[in-house]
């Protein structure tokens, strides 16, 4: 452990949540959208190397199937591009394939907030599918298996006085049914609280040492989002931006001096989360 780089970040982070409170006391209209920024900008994007960026946005799939709209998306800069992508307003619109974590960002700890977040999270990880990244050398798709995106949750506030890691896991555990062995959400931090995470161990906790005035469930929270970005990203291989754009099957291949369209019969690919599966018919 390096007390320098600790002291650091948690200097950083104790910056962010002044600004994020200083807005709360403000009552500004759009501070959802500030705790955003203050979150990207003062906690987020400093632990990111420049293979990553953050953007908030939707993410869609080869099939033209659609998320709602996600507080903010960490992406791979190696893989396939956003298609559309505003500097101004930190929006994009990203391929699956590139999405590695989505974070929801709350101003308060609640269990709506907890259900809507799983909403929109199960809605990405059972509708959108990747497609292949890796290929033989007859240019033939490999069925792999691939790491899904991760998904975080960062509360901003904890109103209740009697906070506890067993009551958070209490409350998750009536959204979700898989809470124990397999949540969907495996990252939830809790300001000035505590930071709850799911590992092969199973659920871990680590609570905001008051004494010290060191935030440790944030540097946890975001030590694990940066650590766990590589990992995914290899398992996805190298993703075709030609899925997206053009359909495989309907090519004309040179056959005996001539060229012959859909050499294979008429047919398509359909990639699931599972495996891959050519049609023909």
């Amino acid at each position: 452990m390096n007390d320098f780089y600790r002291t650091v970040l948690n200097n950083n982070i104790k910056k962010a949540l002044t600004d994020a409170d200083t807005s709360s006391e403000m009552k500004h209209p759009y501070l959802i959208g500030k705790l955003r920024e203050v979150f990207i900008d003062g906690l987020l994007r400093p632990m990111l190397n420049d293979n990553y960026s953050v953007t908030s946005g939707k993410a869609f799939d080869y099939n033209g199937n659609l998320s709602n709209e996600i507080d903010l998306c960490i992406y791979s800069k190696n893989l396939l591009p956003p298609i559309f992508f505003s500097s101004k307003d930190n929006i994009s619109i990203l391929p699956i394939e590139s999405l590695l974590n989505a974070i929801e960002v709350k101003s308060d700890f609640t269990k709506g907030n907890i259900a809507d977040a799983f909403n929109k999270f199960s809605s990405i990880d059972t509708e959108l599918v990747c497609t292949s990244g890796f290929h033989d050398e007859q240019d033939q798709v490999i069925p792999y298996y691939f790491i899904k995106p991760h998904y975080s949750l960062f509360f901003f506030n904890h109103r209740s006085k009697n906070y506890s890691p067993d009551n958070v896991l209490k409350i998750y555990s009536q959204i979700d049914k898989d809470w124990e062995n397999n949540p969907l959400i495996t990252n939830i931090c809790i300001a000035g609280k505590g930071w709850l995470c799911n590992t092969a161990r199973g659920w871990m906790h680590i609570k905001y040492d008051e004494k010290e005035n060191v935030h440790d469930e944030i540097i946890g929270f975001l030590a694990t989002v940066s650590n766990d970005l590589p990992r995914i990203e290899t398992s996805r291989g190298t993703p075709r931006i030609g899925y997206y754009l053009t359909d495989p099957l309907n090519v004309d291949i040179l056959m005996d001096g001539k060229f012959v369209n859909r050499p294979w019969g008429e047919g398509q690919f359909i990639f699931s989360n599972e495996h891959l599966i050519k049609i023909t018919t």
